[in-house]
């Protein structure tokens, strides 16, 4: 079974994939600045973070409702 402290930590721990991709998101917004260029390309890339980010956020509100929902406190 696990304990509190497990599970609190689980809560708030960044998976690999979740690293990954905010790696990627940095990356991405590295390329941008680099060009200095606004154009289609560019738009679309914005556009796929902010839906990334959005998809991510949700994620982790998710994550935090569930196991408020098991009455655990968070941090």
């Amino acid at each position: 079974m696990r304990t509190k402290e497990d599970i609190k930590k689980k809560a708030s721990e960044l998976s690999e994939q979740d690293v990954k991709l905010f790696q990627t998101l940095t990356e991405e917004i590295k390329m941008i600045l680099q060009t200095k260029k606004i154009n289609e390309e560019t738009l679309t890339k914005l556009g796929n973070m902010t839906t990334t980010i959005n998809s991510l956020r949700e994620n982790y509100m998710w994550r935090l409702l569930r196991a408020a929902k098991q009455n655990h406190m968070l941090d």
